[in-house]
């Protein structure tokens, strides 16, 4: 075989092939950083600048406050001793309210109230009205704005029983009687008081046939209407009450004074006399 053929015959080596340069890759823009959600951090502050905190003092326990507590006075005395005289003469000096059972049960009645209704029904009928209903009345009144500084209960309690329900009632109310003004004088002389009373037919108006006469006898002098004795007012029924005021309500004395809080006064003197003696212990209660 010639050179030429064998040349012709041998295996050319393979070429090499060129592979493409690899493309330039852009860099990767860098991401912008988020906005900081965090707080800043706290600001180092050294050890001794640091104060140490006080020390929290206990707090005074506070009671919740009490109302003042109010002048209770009550009046006693048979009828005609003239209590009801230096009651509203106190009342009057003191600016308090002057309250008697008969004023309450007249007011109640007038304005025809569930409480006058019921007082009604046992008047009507001849009974006398339940004690449960008298305090009812009483408490119903001191209730009021203007009881607040205090106030004078004129002929109540009637009974021990009265004294009993009303210290109760008073004693929910965190109260209590202040004091107790006993009027008395002699029989005789609270008949005479009595039984010289005479009464206006026409207004009402009061005098005394003996201590304020009228200008002309049996003529009111406020309104000319007819002045008379009521039949109430004789003397021998004046003594029938005196009699019933000693039963019923006499028993108060000795109970009032075992609990320390009666003053007794002597009513036959002149009256701007007991009122002295009587503001005098008004006084010693303060």
């Amino acid at each position: 075989m010639s050179p030429k053929a064998a040349t012709k015959s041998a295996p050319r080596k393979a070429a090499r092939r060129k592979l493409p340069a690899p493309k330039a890759v852009k860099p990767v823009a860098a991401r912008k950083a988020p906005r900081a959600t965090l707080r800043a951090e706290p600001v180092y502050v050294e050890p001794t600048a640091i104060r140490p905190m006080a020390t929290p003092q206990p707090q005074p326990i506070v009671e919740p406050a009490r109302p003042e507590r109010r002048l209770v006075l009550v009046f006693m005395g048979p009828p005609g001793v003239g209590k009801g005289t230096q009651a509203a003469k106190l009342a009057s000096d003191l600016m308090l309210p002057h309250i008697s059972t008969g004023d309450l049960f007249r007011d109640h009645l007038k304005r025809d109230t569930p409480l006058g209704q019921k007082a009604k029904g046992f008047m009507n009928s001849g009974q006398l009205v339940p004690d449960e209903l008298v305090i009812e009345l009483v408490m119903d009144r001191i209730a009021a704005d203007d009881c607040r500084g205090g106030y004078i209960l004129d002929g109540f309690p009637r009974t021990t029983p009265q004294a009993d329900r009303l210290a109760q009632a008073l004693a929910v109310r965190g109260e209590r009687v202040s004091a107790v003004f006993y009027f008395d004088a002699p029989r005789e002389v609270i008949v005479e008081r009595i039984s010289g009373r005479r009464t206006c037919r026409a207004c009402g108006a009061v005098s005394h046939a003996v201590y304020a006469p009228t200008r002309t006898q049996g003529v009111c002098d406020v309104c000319g209407g007819e002045s008379s004795q009521r039949p109430d007012d004789e003397p021998e029924k004046v003594r029938q009450r005196l009699t019933v005021y000693d039963s019923s309500t006499g028993p108060l004395v000795p109970y009032y004074q075992q609990r320390g809080l009666l003053r007794e006064f002597d009513a036959a003197g002149a009256v701007e006399d007991i009122y002295q003696g009587l503001k005098m212990a008004v006084q010693a209660l303060a």
